[in-house]
């Protein structure tokens, strides 16, 4: 840079440079470990608050207070200090502050055992989800939140609220009412949390470019007036053309800001000048595993662990790209390019609070899952079977054999069963005249299907080395949530007896309802019922009797368990 003598060189990473260039309401930073969340954002951000807002309370929670204590706030400390704010000077903490400090706060703090106090009558509260009483009565400004994964969505319920503030005195400035959230990638599949995603879809990125041009010429603008002041003759009315031309920009860009949100995720990389190339290659190759390097270090939303799977030897090579528009679903079933219009369809149905089916079709060697449908409350297997017999309208085979959960069948001697509901609701239009298609029940005697038996099947199955069962293929374009259902169900092991058994573990289905499609094992249960057919079942079990003793596929998954 040119005339380095005219402002101050600092190192930014991009992380850095997004937050004070962008700087709107709301900021979310999921990010890998080492890029200075504490110290950056919520130092930043903090401070900007302590600034645009003299007087004004702003909070800051964390999952526990030895926890914000101490690890979170000495690096937000360190932040204020990179800044040039001195303990004691421009700030005390868990003391009461001079009287002219306390003159100038907006709010009446009666403990400070739990505060920071700034020159300018600011001060920030502590919280955290341990001690609710600490937040409990609060009316902030501002609301910092960090290691949020920890926070269930209850809880945060019960934290947001106190973020009410003064709007009569600090409503114009782009900061109130907004929050700084920071935390890492959250794993679902190990209780953590991740409602802060829902600020992603508020992000307007053509607005962010937008204030992150209007800081450009606002920077430009200091710049000039900058040098203007320096010269050993300084011109008033062009010095007065520039304090004009930036108030306005000033005005413009706190406009442009407010109400805004910027969600961002980012990997340790963003650091790497500061971490090192080393720090990551030690991570990598050894310090943490695969699954936990590509969560904590990469930034990449966690899937199930391998090794943990039910459905372990599920992957790339059981998926197949339709090719009509990759990566995008299909609208109807002309789009779907291995559809065999000569024969029928099949289907595995789950029936719960989520309503799962599963559409597929033989074809000589291989089984093709086409399709996946679901409906969550308040829609109803009408709905289902609307959704159906649209998305396969240009099908000229209308047939449809169905297989489903047992549960399907009760009060079928009452004609309220479930299955009979669904085929009464594919074959009738909600004005009850014929549709056109035929629906077969397939599971009318079926018996319990036993979840150490979907095991052995599926393994048989995914393993692809039983020449009487097909090879199988899923559309990774629309089955997406029956793939996700799939690689996040998640294997457990109980004993019956002294024997040990694997099983499903079916804690999923019972998340809130918006996260079922793809995190629950709901879907995975209509693919069980698709394709755990009799004579299939019956060629898994003669291929295990046949295998020797000690070659169970519990043992295997053991072994394979533990080499990862």
């Amino acid at each position: 840079m040119e005339n380095k003598e005219d402002a101050q060189l600092r190192y930014g990473s991009f992380l850095q440079q997004m937050i004070t260039f962008a700087d709107p309401t709301n900021v979310v930073v999921v990010g890998g470990r080492g890029v200075a969340k504490s110290t950056v954002v919520i130092a930043h951000r903090t401070l900007e608050c302590v600034r645009l807002m003299p007087g004004a309370p702003v909070c800051i929670v964390a999952n526990t207070y030895a926890n914000l204590v101490d690890n979170i706030m000495p690096a937000v400390q360190n932040g204020w200090r990179l800044q040039g704010l001195i303990e004691g000077v421009h700030y005390v903490k868990g003391v009461r502050p001079p009287e002219e400090w306390k003159r100038r706060c907006s709010c009446i703090v009666d403990d400070y055992r739990h505060v920071y106090t700034f020159w300018n009558g600011s001060v920030i509260f502590l919280g955290s989800l341990d001690n609710p009483s600490l937040t409990a009565g609060k009316s902030v400004a501002h609301l910092v939140f960090d290691e949020t994964k920890y926070a269930s969505d209850a809880k945060a319920a019960r934290v947001l609220p106190i973020l009410r503030g003064d709007a009569i005195t600090y409503g114009r400035c782009h900061l109130y009412g907004g929050v700084t959230i920071t935390t890492d990638m959250p794993d679902i599949m190990e209780g953590e949390y991740d409602w802060f995603f829902r600020y992603a879809a508020e992000m307007d990125p053509e607005r962010i470019v937008a204030i992150v041009q209007a800081f450009g010429e606002l920077n430009r603008l200091r710049m000039q007036m900058l040098k203007a002041e320096k010269k050993e003759k300084p011109d008033p009315r062009k010095i007065a053309r520039l304090e004009k031309k930036i108030r306005y920009n000033e005005e413009g860009l706190n406009k442009l800001r407010k109400g805004q949100t910027l969600f961002m995720n980012v990997s340790s990389l963003v650091n790497i000048d500061v971490l090192t190339v080393e720090y990551a290659e030690r991570l990598y190759n050894g310090a943490l595993e695969p699954h936990e390097f590509m969560k904590s270090v990469l930034g990449c939303r966690p899937g199930l662990r391998k090794d943990a799977r039910f459905y372990v030897l599920f992957g790339d090579d059981h998926k197949y790209d339709d090719g009509t528009r990759s990566g995008v679903a299909a609208f109807s079933s002309s789009e779907l390019r291995y559809l065999d219009p000569s024969k029928p369809l099949e289907g595995g149905m789950d029936f719960g609070k989520m309503m799962s089916l599963v559409i597929g079709q033989e074809q000589g060697p291989l089984y093709r899952v086409l399709k996946n449908f679901y409906i969550l409350p308040p829609e109803w297997l009408p709905d289902l079977a609307r959704d159906f017999r649209e998305f396969f309208a240009s099908h000229p085979v209308k047939e449809l054999r169905l297989w489903y959960d047992r549960s399907g069948n009760n009060l079928q001697s009452q004609n309220q069963d479930y299955a009979r509901q669904i085929k009464e609701a594919i074959e009738h239009d909600a004005d009850g005249k014929r549709t056109g298609w035929t629906v077969t029940l397939m599971s009318r005697k079926q018996r319990v299907l036993l979840q150490e038996e979907e095991f052995n099947f599926m393994h048989t199955l995914m393993k692809g080395e039983n020449p009487s069962l097909p090879k199988l293929l899923i559309d990774v374009n629309n089955c997406s949530e029956l793939i996700s259902s799939l690689e996040g169900a998640r294997a457990g092991i109980k004993y019956r007896g002294e024997q040990k058994i694997i099983t499903k573990i079916k804690k999923s289905e019972k998340l809130a309802v918006k996260k079922l499609p793809r995190l629950s094992t709901n879907l995975s249960d209509a693919f069980k019922y698709l394709l755990m057919r009799k004579h299939w079942m019956d060629a898994v079990k003669a291929r295990r009797a046949s295998a020797p003793v000690d070659s169970t596929f519990l043992e295997e998954w053991m072994r394979n368990r533990k080499s990862r």
